[in-house]
């Protein structure tokens, strides 16, 4: 009778065991997949950034071999949260993220083309490349948003931080490159950022000052504030865009805040499973 007890006991153990392993993976699954989201966000402002900047410095060749190299990334995550062991793979709001994700590719062939063949792009079809830009993030952000509500999933402040001025780094980085080169003439009016540029600035300002405010551990305040010494080099330029326009800086130092906040979150992530 003991025996059969343990055997049922262990039989029992054994099935918890693989619950509990199958529920942490299910949770690591769907974080990775809100990682890739919000990557996937940050490429497309990304890539309407290194547009304007290659259309506004003559076709620069670096900058389209950028637009490349981020659509092959883009392309990569998009291809991981379709694969059907994806948490996000049957998720109705995808289908029209893809959607945009195909007629914001197929507007900058266009206008890379038209740039390359003509010296010029249609001024209609570069503004409409740039709402596709915004269209494509907001179908995105409601992937995300969905993930995070039928998953309750809890993100800790950092990342929830981190990740918005991510976003907001790269839409004023799109935003002051569409302004500051000569493309400017041909999209008339950029609203990348809503109310403006100096409100998204006072925004990331803001959410700056609780990252410094929560940086208990010192290698992560530092991290934090490398942010904030790049950001201030920039902000000035950023915020009297029509002065002295230096579009190759604000771009590179635009990069390197959002290279330094995937720093950030992922060490503070790393933090928080250190202290378990």
């Amino acid at each position: 009778m003991i025996k059969i007890d343990l055997k049922q006991l262990c039989a029992v153990f054994g099935i918890y065991l693989l619950f509990i392993a199958s529920t942490a993976s299910a949770a690591a699954d769907t974080k990775t997949s809100l990682k890739n989201i919000y990557d996937m966000r940050i490429l497309s402002f990304a890539i309407l950034s290194d547009y304007y900047m290659f259309s506004g410095l003559e076709g620069d060749s670096k900058y389209n071999r950028e637009i490349e190299a981020n659509i092959k990334r883009f392309e990569e995550k998009l291809s991981i949260i379709t694969d059907p062991a994806s948490p996000t793979a049957n998720l109705s709001s995808l289908a029209n993220a893809i959607t945009q994700w195909n007629q914001y590719k197929d507007l900058l062939d266009i206008n890379r083309a038209d740039f390359l063949t003509q010296g010029y792009a249609n001024a209609r079809l570069v503004s409409d490349l740039s709402d596709k830009a915004i269209e494509l993030s907001d179908s995105l952000n409601i992937v995300y948003n969905v993930i995070v509500d039928e998953n309750k999933v809890k993100l800790n402040d950092f990342t929830k931080h981190t990740r918005q001025m991510g976003i907001i780094i790269q839409t004023v980085t799109a935003e002051y490159a569409a302004r500051s080169t000569s493309s400017m003439g041909q999209v008339g009016v950029i609203n990348i950022n809503e109310g403006g540029m100096d409100k998204q600035g006072k925004i990331f300002s803001d959410l700056l000052a609780k990252l410094k405010d929560g940086a208990t551990e010192r290698r992560i305040y530092k991290l934090v504030d490398q942010v904030g010494v790049k950001w201030e080099f920039i902000a000035k330029s950023i915020a009297n865009y029509n002065e002295n326009a230096v579009p190759f800086i604000v771009s590179s130092y635009g990069d390197r805040i959002t290279s330094d906040l995937e720093n950030i979150e992922e060490r503070y992530a790393k933090s928080l499973q250190a202290k378990k």
